[in-house]
């Protein structure tokens, strides 16, 4: 049923193609149920990262729908849908989630140590007033507020480095924070539930604080463990 994907776009985009051309087909149809992430990842050869943006990208425009503890079924609105038309561009603009990350987890670290030189000269009331928002958002109901407090938390940080050059190379990375893909596979993989949220708020604290006491591997280790949370979530998690 499902194909092997081949490396000329991006994955994600090909997995839910080939999703969208078997609901088209009638071999899937409305309130089936997908195979499991772990299946389709072997069927198409690719990773569960990139099926995980697939089936996240066609929740987002309703062409499938996740179940917590039971799965992802292809949507009863598809009955009244033209597939053939139907909009990728979300999965084809944003970055991988993956690539983020990396992207992020190095830059970030790199810039600490600049960051807790400057930090007795720098006023850190901004990044303070970005954590207590995390803090007053950290529940599942209040989702996207604690995602926007975290977008403002790292531009403080970024700030804090006092380099306009490297302000404007986190600008794009920070930007990502927004994306409704991002969001979405943050929310569905990492930030789960308020525990998790709880959890990562901790995080977030624990990173601050590390860089106000000038305490450089403190720092680092927040966000190592930051990073490494959010990539075993989207690597290995079972939802």
């Amino acid at each position: 049923m499902f194909d092997k994907i081949e490396p000329s776009k991006k994955k994600s985009v090909k997995v839910a193609e080939q999703i969208i051309e078997l609901i088209e087909r009638g071999e899937l149809g409305p309130g089936d149920r997908l195979p499991s992430e772990h299946e389709l990842a072997e069927k198409m050869e690719v990773s569960r990262p990139s099926v995980r943006e697939a089936l996240s990208g066609l929740q987002a425009i309703e062409v499938v729908d996740a179940k917590i503890g039971s799965g992802t079924y292809v949507s009863e609105s598809v009955r009244e849908s033209n597939l053939i038309s139907t909009d990728l561009s979300l999965l084809e603009k944003e970055m991988s989630h993956l690539h983020i990350i990396e992207a992020r987890k190095n830059l970030e670290d790199a810039m600490l140590e600049i960051v807790i030189e400057n930090i007795e000269y720098k006023e850190i009331e901004p990044i303070e007033d970005a954590l207590n928002q995390m803090k007053s958002h950290s529940t599942e109901r209040e989702y996207q507020q604690y995602m926007d407090a975290d977008h403002d938390f790292h531009e403080a940080l970024v700030k804090l480095t006092d380099n306009p050059l490297v302000v404007e190379a986190a600008q794009p990375l920070l930007a990502t924070i927004d994306g409704s893909l991002y969001r979405e596979l943050t929310r569905k993989y990492y930030l789960v539930d308020d525990s998790r949220i709880k959890r990562c708020f901790n995080i977030h604290e624990n990173l601050f604080n590390s860089v106000k006491e000038s305490d450089l591997e403190g720092a680092r280790a927040s966000m190592k463990k930051h990073w490494g949370l959010m990539e075993d979530a989207l690597e290995k998690s079972e939802n």
